[in-house]
């Protein structure tokens, strides 16, 4: 299953909520861009966005990306704090423009960090659709400061498999029970770890 499909339906109700768990926020930022183009052109008029998003802390040292030959390769840390940065920042300003534009009249983005490695993305859809996909640890070049390539363990993100769950009528199937125990998850973190 792919992000895309289920953002789009999700911006075609009134009101959108989003717990996002991830390591950079690239991929939303990507999918977020398309629904405002969508908006702009008034083929979907939502009233309401909620975003939360947790990251790791930007002071942690994480085990990926890393160099296969020089495992704390400052240039691979730097290289992970700007993707984040650009993306967190490019959503905090389409979101901005929406409403500054006063296409979407309630927006919410909260960010926070947490001291925790992610080893999965998560993204909890208007409270009963989960999106769920291992990082997997891949070896592949990076380019680092525009012209340096370095052999770096790193995870796959764009592109990684992820699993849908749905919240149905009955509280004890797999996907109610999958969507309950992630945003419980999810709120746990917000709560108590995360800054």
């Amino acid at each position: 299953m792919t992000l895309g499909p289920l953002i789009s339906e999700a911006f075609e109700q009134p009101e959108i909520t989003l717990d996002v768990y991830t390591l950079t926020s690239e991929t939303l930022d990507a999918h977020i861009r398309l629904q405002a183009e969508r908006i702009r052109a008034h083929a979907i008029v939502p009233q309401r966005i909620t975003l939360r998003m947790l990251l790791p802390s930007d002071t942690q040292s994480l085990p990926y990306p890393r160099g296969v030959d020089a495992k704390d390769d400052p240039l691979l840390r730097n290289r992970l704090r700007d993707i984040t940065a650009r993306h967190t920042d490019s959503l905090r300003g389409v979101l901005a423009e929406l409403t500054a534009e006063g296409l979407v009249p309630d927006i919410s983005l909260e960010v926070r960090h947490a001291p925790l490695t992610p080893a999965f993305k998560l993204y909890l859809i208007n409270g009963v659709e989960a999106l769920h996909g291992m990082y997997e640890v891949i070896r592949r070049s990076v380019v680092v400061d525009r012209r340096r390539t370095v052999e770096a363990l790193d995870v796959l993100g764009l592109g990684a498999t992820l699993t849908h769950h749905v919240q149905d009528g009955d509280p004890n199937s797999p996907g109610s029970t999958f969507v309950e125990s992630m945003q419980n998850w999810f709120d746990s973190v917000w709560n108590l770890l995360s800054e």
